[in-house]
């Protein structure tokens, strides 16, 4: 009598240890290292939509122009202008998976080997997929016509142009793609046209991590309104929770050092540490290890407000049945898919971008 596993009994067997383990979280990769836009963008900040093909909003960059002094008993023509214009960008499917071969379960048929065994499996399957969202939310698409990878924060925010040197100002308007290819239509909307010019964000750059630094990341603050929590509270709940600093390590370190230095310098209570945290204007600065190894070091302050993951509705994290593999009959596979998007519904109050000046 076969004491073998059938594969209809492999995929009951899997399927009823699935239904025991922990939800699908990302804590399994977070364990790991520091994932700043799992641990906080997905799970703070997303949005769910439930239908549609691509994500669209609506915004105004100018007014109708109707505001007008008048004569008594002036007649007025009327102006009915649509002034809304429509920010849209397309869904991102992506997908990971773990597979388990029939004799490896029965090589690891005790309970609790072969929980152990599931586990692992789904593990490594989360982490590459964590790794390749956190990469991806740090980059922008490929080429302009790239609708496969997402449009991370630097679509969004946009550095300043080749050649620029600014203390700060509305000029962040060009998208540089993977490819080296550049483009300033954002989103549908085309920020190098003077009429659109309200669709650029906040940009400027810096020499070193110094007291001219710290002075235009005060002016950052102050073009944006920037909200900084008055409380450790406010600082991990409410609506000031919302904004965040993302820096790369070489940067994080220099700012470190600029911060115990600050007496010295003179440079005033901006820099005080808050309770524990690494922050400016008490506003946390969090260590982005995808920002490492951009040679522009730039700072990103974000308002997540304005600027945020946009998931569909019923396919988020979604985690298939077990199924039998037609061309590799004794493979089980699960799959783990999830649609989503970073969208950003308004450039210029979403946050800055401050980074070394981009030779030409």
């Amino acid at each position: 009598m076969s004491t073998g596993i059938s594969n209809a009994d492999l995929i009951d067997l899997q399927k009823t240890t699935l239904a025991n383990l922990p939800d699908m979280e990302f804590e399994y990769a977070l364990a790991q290292q520091n994932y700043p836009v799992l641990n906080r963008w997905f799970k703070q900040n997303k949005k769910q939509i439930e239908s549609g093909t691509s994500i669209e909003r609506n915004i105004v960059l100018y007014d109708n122009g109707n505001a007008q002094h008048v004569r008594l008993y002036q007649k007025t023509p009327l102006n009915i202008g649509d002034t809304q214009l429509k920010i849209t960008a397309p869904w991102c499917q992506v997908q990971t998976y773990y597979s388990i071969e029939r004799r490896e379960a029965l090589r690891n048929r005790a309970p609790a080997r072969y929980i152990d065994l599931l586990k692992s499996r789904r593990l490594d399957s989360m982490m590459a997929m964590a790794n390749l969202l956190e990469r991806r939310a740090w980059a922008t698409p490929n080429s302009q016509s790239d609708d496969l990878n997402p449009r991370g924060l630097p679509y969004w925010l946009s550095k300043c142009d080749t050649g620029v040197s600014s203390s700060g100002d509305f000029i962040g308007k060009t998208i540089r793609f993977g490819d080296g290819s550049t483009s300033t239509n954002k989103g549908g909307i085309d920020g190098n046209l003077a009429a659109f010019a309200r669709w650029r964000n906040y940009a400027g750059t810096y020499a070193a991590v110094d007291a001219d630094f710290v002075k235009r990341m005060r002016r950052a603050f102050h073009a944006l309104d920037f909200q900084s929590p008055i409380t450790v509270t406010d600082l991990k709940e409410g609506p000031a929770a919302m904004y965040k600093i993302y820096m790369g390590l070489d940067t994080l370190v220099e700012y470190e050092d600029l911060v115990t230095s600050k007496n010295a310098d003179n440079l005033g209570n901006d820099l005080d540490k808050f309770h524990g945290n690494t922050v400016f204007r008490r506003v946390e600065i969090v260590h982005t290890a995808s920002l490492d190894g951009d040679a522009d070091k730039p700072v990103y302050g974000v308002n997540h407000a304005k600027f945020y993951p946009v998931v569909q509705e019923g396919d988020w994290m979604r985690e298939s049945d077990p199924m039998m593999d037609v061309e590799q009959h004794n493979v089980i596979t699960t799959f783990v898919d999830s649609s989503y998007q970073y969208f950003d519904i308004n450039v210029r109050e979403s946050g800055f971008v401050l980074h070394l000046a981009i030779a030409g």
